[in-house]
């Protein structure tokens, strides 16, 4: 069922993030009409969830596809198609959409990181194609993390990059330096026609507060790092795992979060006496309660701020948020 006007405008104003709901533009998702700066796709996740794909645009041959909220880059090169990922449960999906956008083949896929839920069906291409020959591209580090793990996927055994990736005179420009998802995450941008579009998975989620723990990172504080990082790339249209389009309000959003976060800490180490949780005779009791004081605090200060509108899905993440950062923080004495 769509969503009526009075609805749509109530759904924008509760999860759009630090740009107004006039500075966002809701609109169908098209496969012919290029997006324009600050241009979302319309509808929730579930609405998404449920459909078979959506495509939309974001350059001349680029396009953004999302099949069951997992989103992927797709590069229409002069001869074939790349993809930059390729969810796990979504390989049979995007073949059908990229065949509605595109007579041309499949001959190269790039993996962003080694979770299976972003490349878990990069076999299912091959298969569904029957086409052995699709090369695999990623970085070294992810590369030896497939192999390390033991991860039963196609794995880039030479085709491997460092800080650039050629493709049908298409160049795309390598970032490995994003620490704090996975130790090989990997971001892409590309400039197609003046556009710059950056491919870079789980590290923002836009219209939406981060996932718990800020999407299970690795390491909170290189996480946070990670998000400076993407605020001092040049490129105009981001293409995250999931959810909608994003911007650099939607990164500006998060590391004012996070500096959120880490600033009621702060007060919550100033305020929490240590020696008055000394109760029992196991220091697991002891750290409990003076980690459970500080982390409450943190997340009643967030509530007051971060709550009003989005109270669902604050409810569920948020404090999983503060208690990532706070182990981060507490074990570097930060």
């Amino acid at each position: 069922m769509k969503i009526n006007n009075v609805l749509l405008m109530a759904f924008i104003l509760s999860l759009s993030v630090s740009a107004t709901a006039a500075e966002f533009i809701y609109k169908p998702a098209s496969p012919t009409e290029i997006s324009v700066n600050l241009q979302r796709i319309e509808g929730g996740h579930l609405e998404r969830f449920k459909k078979a794909y959506e495509i939309q645009r974001l350059s001349e041959n680029i396009y953004w596809v999302s099949v069951s909220d997992y989103n992927v880059t797709v590069l229409v090169g002069k001869d074939s198609v790349l993809l930059i990922d390729v969810p796990y449960g979504a390989g049979k999906r995007l073949i059908q959409a990229i065949k509605s956008i595109t007579d041309k083949s499949i001959s190269a896929i790039v993996y962003s990181h080694a979770h299976a839920d972003h490349i878990g069906d990069s076999g299912v291409i091959l298969k569904e194609l029957g086409n052995n020959d699709i090369k695999i591209y990623a970085t070294e580090e992810l590369r030896d993390s497939l192999i390390s793990h033991k991860v039963t996927l196609p794995a880039p055994i030479t085709n491997i990059i460092s800080d650039r990736l050629d493709f049908e005179g298409h160049h795309f420009k390598v970032f490995s330096n994003l620490n704090g998802h996975t130790q090989d995450n990997t971001a892409f941008l590309i400039n197609d026609g003046g556009r710059k579009i950056l491919h870079v998975i789980d590290l923002v989620h836009p219209d939406s507060l981060e996932f718990r723990s800020f999407s299970n990172v690795e390491d909170a504080i290189a996480y946070k790092n990670d998000i400076d990082t993407l605020l001092s790339i040049d490129w105009d249209v981001l293409v995250s795992g999931h959810s909608n389009l994003g911007y650099k309000e939607d990164v500006q959003f998060v590391q004012t979060y996070i500096a959120d976060v880490q600033d009621y800490i702060h007060q919550g180490f100033s305020k929490t006496d240590f020696s008055t949780h000394l109760k029992g005779e196991t220091p697991f009791e002891w750290y409990g309660g003076y980690s459970d004081a500080i982390i409450d605090h943190a997340h009643e200060k967030m509530a007051n701020k971060y709550r009003k509108g989005r109270e669902k899905v604050f409810d569920i993440v948020a404090k999983s948020h503060v208690r990532v950062m706070f182990w981060a923080m507490f074990a570097r004495a930060l």
